[in-house]
């Protein structure tokens, strides 16, 4: 439950948003084998320090702990001080930080890898851009920035109506609230703004559902929608988004059928770039 020191979470549900991000990351995991870091960091580097901007409860973090060297220094941050754990885990340490505030202390120009996952769209009173010169501004020469968020083309033939749809309701969410629904696809040319080099920008495609074959996989693909869908679509109306109300009908029912019997495809960009040397 949020206490009173959380903000305003993007979403109106925030009460299940942990159990949500856990599915969504099981699911993510499970399509990349178990990757985490595009950018070409040398995760064996001793005393290695990485940055997970949005962690939640740390489950991305505890998954890496796996893959580099004890000595590394991991630390999570999150807006919602209610997410994360209470103390620290091993090597891992966590903290409050807002991503539309420059860092500060120990959070400033200090890592060696930056992680952002789905995180820019909380970033709207101050902008995108400003977002990434901000976790720019967290890297230590020679860091690597990685971030991913979604691709919301809503007429991609290769995926069913309701999956299209559900693309609709995001952007016409994030077209309101001043983003503008595109602005992943722009991500590329932030970073550069931002004075990062070696910027480069990819689609990733998880497969969900039926194109899944595996019923643990398929339910943690579709799960983290069926928690988020009716968030979307009651904060969309709230705010007066473009959308049709077909679009709204009946959509986080016709999401998981379609998931279930069909499959599909959610398509994400993940841009990394690198502070000079």
């Amino acid at each position: 439950m949020p206490t009173e020191a959380d903000p305003q979470y993007l979403l109106k549900e925030s009460n299940r948003e942990v159990e949500r991000l856990r599915k969504q990351h099981a699911w993510f995991q499970r399509c990349l084998n178990n990757q985490i870091v595009f950018a070409p960091v040398d995760l064996n580097k001793e005393g290695l320090k990485v940055l997970d901007v949005g962690c939640a409860d740390g489950i991305l973090l505890r998954d890496l702990q796996k893959q580099v060297t004890p000595s590394a220094r991991l630390v999570g941050v999150d807006i919602m001080n209610s997410f994360m754990p209470p103390s620290p885990q091993g090597n891992i340490t966590y903290q409050v930080y807002d991503v539309c505030e420059p860092p500060s202390g120990e959070l400033s120009e200090s890592f060696d890898f930056t992680h952002v996952r789905y995180v820019l769209p909380g970033c709207a009173k101050v902008g995108y851009q400003k977002a990434v010169d901000n976790l720019a501004a967290t890297l230590a020469p020679g860091g690597w920035l990685q971030v991913q968020e979604m691709d919301l083309d809503y007429n991609r033939s290769e995926v069913g109506q309701a999956t299209n749809d559900a693309n609709r309701v995001f952007s016409g969410l994030f077209d309101q609230i001043g983003l503008g629904a595109r602005f992943p696809s722009k991500l590329d040319k932030a970073f550069e703004a931002a004075g990062l080099v070696n910027v480069s920008i990819q689609n990733v495609d998880f497969p969900m559902g039926k194109r899944l074959g595996d019923d643990k996989a398929a339910q943690d693909s579709w799960e983290p929608f069926a928690l988020t869908i009716p968030s979307v679509v009651e904060t969309a109306k709230s705010l007066g988004a473009d959308i049709p109300d077909s679009v709204y009908d009946n959509l986080a029912e016709r999401f998981e059928k379609e998931v279930k019997e069909q499959g599909s495809l959610w398509r994400s960009f993940i841009i990394i770039g690198q502070k000079p040397e």
